[in-house]
């Protein structure tokens, strides 16, 4: 699936903390490291030539300046021109009028980045930054939208050595609604991810656990990946940027804020 990581530095602590996740990742999958930072100019590039130097030799990694006055542009040009990286990235997770601020780099990255982005949020200062990944959890809603991030999971997961499982959040009154003469509820609401799963064995190879959970999806997934630190979180969004506002879909917003686990975000193109 990718062959570089990119660990997007803009000087700051928060920034910093995706150092410890990617080199991880980088490691098992045994792809390159390299700390990104974007500069307005060759004065910035001078200053910051120790900082970034500094970083890299401390991560194993090799260092790249972009110069541009447009962060998330210079960083989706760098995915253009390099076709197996991947960017990784750390986020305030603010909210404003309901609606998630995942930050206008990296929203923009995910926005346009046309390949998953790696996004994480520590939920305290002093919550350490995940140094190894052991489950790929894939959020599915029975959507061909949502199964887009299907095969960056899978390949995510085998590149890393790590575990797929998938999860479908339905709603809890779900059981309730079943017709008269119709399968008993569990095996009603278990079908899609059974069959789902049995569909990846068959095409990939590899064979994934799976839950299903209830209530209002966003919540119910961050509180079942709370306590699992060693996951990561797959979906797909929607992203929308403009002048005035930048949002992610309600329930990538409400994972960004509350999972407290690595999230793979993917916003397919169109």
């Amino acid at each position: 699936m990718f062959d570089e990581i990119f660990a997007c530095l803009d000087g700051s602590a928060l920034a910093e903390a995706i150092l410890p996740l990617a080199r991880a990742l980088a490691n098992a999958a045994t792809a390159r490291l390299t700390v990104l930072r974007v500069v307005v100019d060759s004065d910035e590039m001078a200053t910051e030539a120790n900082y970034l130097r500094d970083r890299a030799r401390a991560y194993g990694a090799q260092m790249k300046f972009l110069t541009s006055a447009v962060p998330a542009k210079a960083i989706i040009a760098a995915l253009e021109g390099a076709p197996g990286a991947i960017a990784a990235m750390t986020t305030h997770g603010r909210t404003a009028w309901a609606e998630a601020v995942l930050g206008s780099v990296a929203l923009n990255v995910v926005h346009r980045a046309r390949r998953p982005v790696i996004i994480y949020r520590s939920l305290a200062t002093h919550q350490k930054t995940p140094t190894r990944i052991r489950t790929i959890a894939t959020a599915l809603d029975g959507s061909e939208f949502s199964e887009t991030i299907v095969p960056f999971a899978v390949e995510f997961a085998k590149a890393i050595d790590s575990k797929l499982m998938l999860l479908q959040v339905l709603p809890a009154e779900f059981s309730k609604f079943t017709a008269p003469g119709a399968p008993p509820g569990d095996i009603l609401e278990s079908s899609y991810l059974h069959a789902k799963a049995a569909g990846i064995e068959k095409a990939y190879g590899i064979e994934p656990s799976w839950d299903i959970l209830h209530g209002d999806p966003g919540n119910a997934l961050c509180r079942y990946v709370n306590g699992m630190p060693e996951t990561l979180l797959a979906m797909t969004t929607h992203a929308h940027s403009g002048v005035k506002r930048a949002v992610l879909g309600s329930t990538a917003a409400a994972c960004v804020r509350n999972a407290g686990v690595p999230m793979l975000i993917y916003c397919p193109p169109g």
